[in-house]
């Protein structure tokens, strides 16, 4: 039996229509106010300048963040040495937290980068990139 060049070619697009229809793609996580509760850990904590990097992690340095039901946050951000005066950041991170689309925003009273920083909501994962002027770069992954 001989098949046609066109036979052929329809034959092959239909067996594409079928591979792609018997793929299963995951699920696209939505965020919402609901799944992003819970206690959050940092898992990367990096600061980037064109003099040095420090993985905060590394060196003692720890984030925590709990996002609750009514829009409240609390945990804690220390960096030993990490003041600009040498001294310790020690900071509370009680405030509140808003998410809108797929960004958590965070509002505290403590005056540090991660409240100026906005997160990208994934499952059971925040995670900040922000440039702070033109050299000082800070990168966060938060995991619950």
């Amino acid at each position: 039996m001989r098949i046609s060049g066109s036979t052929f070619c329809r034959t092959l697009q239909l067996w594409g229509v079928v591979a792609l229809v018997s793929c299963r793609v995951g699920d696209v996580f939505v965020p919402t106010p609901e799944n992003m509760v819970g206690a959050y850990t940092a898992t990367q904590l990096v600061t980037a300048d064109p003099s040095s990097v420090v993985n905060w992690l590394e060196v003692g340095g720890s984030l925590t963040l709990t996002l609750t039901a009514d829009g409240k946050t609390s945990g804690h951000l220390f960096l030993p040495g990490g003041a600009q005066d040498g001294g310790d950041v020690d900071a509370d991170m009680a405030g509140t937290w808003l998410l809108i689309g797929h960004t958590v925003q965070l509002g505290q009273a403590a005056e540090t980068f991660v409240r100026e920083m906005d997160f990208n909501a994934d499952m059971n994962r925040l995670a900040g990139d922000k440039y702070f002027g033109t050299t000082l770069r800070v990168i966060i992954t938060l995991t619950k």
